[in-house]
């Protein structure tokens, strides 16, 4: 177990200290605040785990989305997802990117699903300490087959994901840049289904002006096989780690390019989730070239 593991404990009983809000998932609180001290002990971390010459490849692009935010048009950045800690790296680097800096890093608002923020898990405080939509995740109420008890989790699931999408309509007009995983969940090598997009993006593209998409590349904290959370903070390592932001694009042109590409008797919103996908797939593979040459 690495040494990174101790002062990783370390930051969460500092920041667990730090952490006064109301956290209970409500129609009513759905947006969190973050906390700063918090933000400045999770990065101060992150800058020791990962390698040198970590960064973000084409910044610019991102502050063309921040600029674009300012002036009130929606913006949504679209990112791969391997890790429990991919947020407060990404947070991090652009927080250290000298185009960027903690303004832009401040108006990132990243929607997520409920099971980060259960008090069981470690990786809980981490959460609470970054400015985030919290949702009741569809693939969470899908899985579940008796028709009663999904009835009753349907009770709470709807207000909650209505007050979220209420509130992110608000906040993405004013000034703030919207975050989302088009997975939904961690990528976990043994489950390929958990790299499949989710079917809530397709409606994500038509309502957001603008668009981002930001591969991932390195990860220093690997999902453990048990898809227990509070393990994988027990393997954090370090690595490489570079971002990679697409040029802005429309939201509503992709779509209806994309729509229009469906292959005949095809699901058309699933496959433009699909395209979503091999968007940052392509991304990501082009990186991780660059990513291991630097590494040799």
């Amino acid at each position: 177990m690495s040494d990174y593991y101790s002062q990783l404990k370390q930051a969460f009983y500092e920041i667990q200290k730090a952490l006064t809000g109301d956290y209970e998932i409500r129609p009513d609180n759905v947006y969190q605040e973050g906390n700063h001290n918090g933000q400045e002990i999770i990065g101060s971390l992150v800058d020791k785990i990962v390698l040198p010459g970590s960064r973000i490849i084409n910044s610019e692009h991102i502050r063309d989305l921040y600029d674009r935010s300012q002036r009130g048009e929606s913006c949504l950045l679209l990112v791969e997802h391997y890790s429990n800690f991919d947020y407060p790296v990404i947070f991090r680097f652009l927080e250290n990117d000298p185009l960027l800096g903690k303004e832009v890093a401040r108006s990132l608002i990243p929607i997520q699903g409920m099971k980060l923020s259960s008090e069981e898990s470690v990786t809980s405080a981490f959460t609470h300490t970054y400015s985030t939509i919290v949702i009741y995740p569809s693939r969470s109420i899908d899985n579940v087959e008796d028709p009663d008890q999904k009835s009753e989790i349907r009770k709470i699931s709807t207000p909650i994901n209505h007050a979220a999408m209420k509130e992110l309509t608000d906040r993405k007009y004013h000034g703030q840049m919207i975050l989302v995983f088009p997975s939904g969940t961690r990528y976990r090598p043994w489950d390929p289904e958990s790299k499949k997009g989710v079917r809530e993006i397709f409606t994500y593209l038509k309502s957001f002006e603008n668009i981002l998409f930001l591969g991932i590349n390195g990860n220093i904290m690997k999902p453990h096989q048990s898809d227990d959370m509070n393990a994988d903070v027990k393997a954090i390592e370090r690595d490489l780690m570079l971002l990679t932001a697409s040029p802005v694009i429309k939201g509503k042109e992709f779509r209806k390019q994309k729509i229009a590409e469906t292959p005949e008797g095809g699901d058309s919103k699933q496959y433009v989730v699909d395209q979503v996908m091999n968007e940052l797939e392509r991304i990501h593979c082009e990186t991780e070239l660059l990513r291991q040459k630097e590494l040799s």
